[in-house]
């Protein structure tokens, strides 16, 4: 059994994990599929044209647009991200 998961949280924790861009203050959307364990964040829908790692492990990518902007985030293994990263 999965055990539910604060995602604004752990999208919080990726960001302080990660190299964190300047990131738009509205969120229009958020997704999580259980089964790949994957938040989808989107701040503005627009098309996205690139994507960009923002940590080492490249868990956490910006998406960006044609203006190179950040419009949304794919966090990838998410439920890691439920505690803060430490140093």
């Amino acid at each position: 059994m999965k055990m539910a998961i604060d995602h604004f949280r752990a999208v919080e924790n990726a960001l302080s994990c990660a190299r964190n861009p300047r990131m738009p203050k509205t969120v229009v959307a958020i997704d999580y599929d259980d089964g790949a364990d994957v938040v989808y964040v989107k701040f503005k829908h627009t098309r996205i044209v690139d994507n960009e790692p923002l940590d080492k492990e490249g868990l956490v990518m910006a998406s960006l647009d044609a203006q190179k902007k950040v419009v949304g985030l794919v966090i990838m293994g998410v439920s890691k991200f439920v505690e803060k990263c430490k140093g």
